[in-house]
């Protein structure tokens, strides 16, 4: 099988998996909804989003080691891959058991300064003891990722989604779940067994999987580092930059007159509802990003620079189309799709002041794998930050005079910024010429059904 051949394969399954695992976190999303409420779903969101940010503390940027290593090593074949992903595996495991003690100890405090709202502490210390088993996966992640191994991975992603539920809607069912300090335990319960699950299956498929040791050596440390150390820099101030963001979005809200339980709604009403809508067309491109990082990587090692140039033109051209299908869709059937999964039309408006937000959203996210497979790391880490250090100074000054609007605004703001710094970096190292870009995307759009191109995107 050629590589192309080899790269769409690996892309359709990938995407499969994505589709599903999105439909499914979708309608997830409704039931918890429709259990513990919008105010409930808003301070699990504020969990997740400290959650999140402690993951990227854990992973520190191994997968896009990981990912980039194996490539080097199956191109050059230099150095031993056995000896080389037992290195990053106890690299991953150290980050995330330090991250996991610091997230037990300080539960409280976080939850008393950072959340506001003591109910979070118990969830806190459960989702803690999931860091170490998130960190070492993230690294077989982005082994299996290099390594043809996408088949395998996609079904234990499945097991992993399927977990999650079993278990989620099982505590559910004998707790009140109106308790929302419970409920968000039992959610959080869930997370902690399904990554447990899911990294005992990834373990386990990688010593299947993985060739036998030689007796060249491992790859250098330094070389791990100089990955996974910019990008770990990055995701990390970015991730900090961004949870901040998020605590002060609920206060933002109650400085601009609306109560405590109608800020955690609006804030849930737009992450929980509108967004996961929003981004469920892009697993097509979840997917191709991840898997474009391994391909580009395999050219920039050999310096084709041609073959470079063809690949990223023709993948934002592709990107751009399907955006602008995807935006226009979700703009039409807002409250329709609204009502088959939430039962309710209280996101339709939000899904439809942001779709014309989606093709920015959806590049960028093509973008930013691509530069990463051009080994620009730290460029990419740059680009974050500033925007996300934009975003807390908008939230802070804006959000508590226009409330909602204010945050729109920003969400506007903050994806055309990051995106026209990406695009400009990508456009810079790659000789991309945008009149030869906007061309190909006019001549590919007969290939968008009529309907699609009545709204604008």
């Amino acid at each position: 099988m050629n590589f192309k051949t080899n790269l769409m394969k690996n892309t359709v399954i990938m995407t499969l998996t994505n589709l599903l695992m999105r439909s499914v976190a979708v309608s997830f999303n409704a039931y918890l909804t429709s259990k513990i409420g919008s105010a409930g779903i808003g301070l699990f969101q504020l969990i997740m989003t400290v959650y999140s940010l402690a993951v990227t503390f854990s992973c520190a940027g191994i997968k896009l080691a990981s990912t980039r290593v194996t490539v080097e090593i199956n191109t050059l074949g230099k150095h031993d891959l056995r000896k080389s992903m037992n290195m990053f595996d106890l690299y991953a495991l150290f980050c995330g058991t330090a991250v996991c003690t610091v997230l037990f100890s300080f539960s409280g405090l976080i939850s008393r300064l950072w959340i506001s709202d003591m109910r979070a502490a118990e969830s806190l210390q459960i989702l803690a003891f999931s860091l170490p088993f998130v960190a070492v996966s993230a690294s077989l992640s982005g082994y299996f990722t290099s390594s043809n191994l996408i088949t395998h991975y996609s079904f234990i992603q499945l097991i992993e989604q399927g977990t999650k539920i079993a278990v989620a809607v099982f505590i559910l069912n004998r707790i009140n779940p109106s308790d929302v300090k419970s409920a968000c335990a039992a959610i959080v319960a869930s997370i902690t067994a399904s990554e447990a699950v899911s990294f005992t299956l990834s373990y386990t498929l990688k010593k299947l999987k993985i060739a036998p040791k030689t007796d060249k050596l491992r790859i250098g440390i330094k070389r791990l580092m100089r990955i996974a150390v910019p990008d770990a820099a990055g995701t990390c101030a970015r991730s900090i930059l961004l949870t901040i963001e998020h605590l002060l979005i609920p206060k933002g809200f109650e400085k601009s007159g609306a109560d405590s339980t109608a800020a955690l709604s609006a804030y849930g009403n737009i992450h929980a509802m509108a967004l996961p809508i929003l981004l469920y067309p892009c697993a097509v491109l979840t997917s191709f990003s991840a898997l474009l990082i391994p391909d580009l990587a395999a050219k920039h090692e050999r310096n084709d620079r041609k073959a470079i140039s063809r690949s990223v033109e023709k993948n934002l051209r592709r990107t751009l189309i399907y955006s602008c299908a995807s935006a226009a869709v979700l703009a039409i059937f807002a409250p329709l799709i609204s009502d088959i999964i939430y039962k309710t039309d209280e996101a339709v408006l939000y899904i439809r002041i942001l779709a014309p937000l989606v093709p920015i959203m959806y590049m960028d996210t093509v973008t930013d794998g691509m530069l990463k497979g051009l080994d620009q790391q730290i460029q990419s880490m740059r680009y974050n930050i500033i925007d996300s250090a934009l975003c807390v100074l908008m939230v802070w000054f804006i959000l508590p005079r226009y409330s909602v609007k204010g945050y729109i605004f920003i969400l506007y703001a903050s994806e055309l910024i990051n995106f026209y710094l990406s695009i400009g970096r990508l456009i810079k190292i790659c000789d991309i010429r945008i009149p030869r870009l906007i061309k190909g995307f006019s001549e590919r759009q007969a290939d968008i059904p009529t309907f699609l191109r009545t709204t604008e995107c």
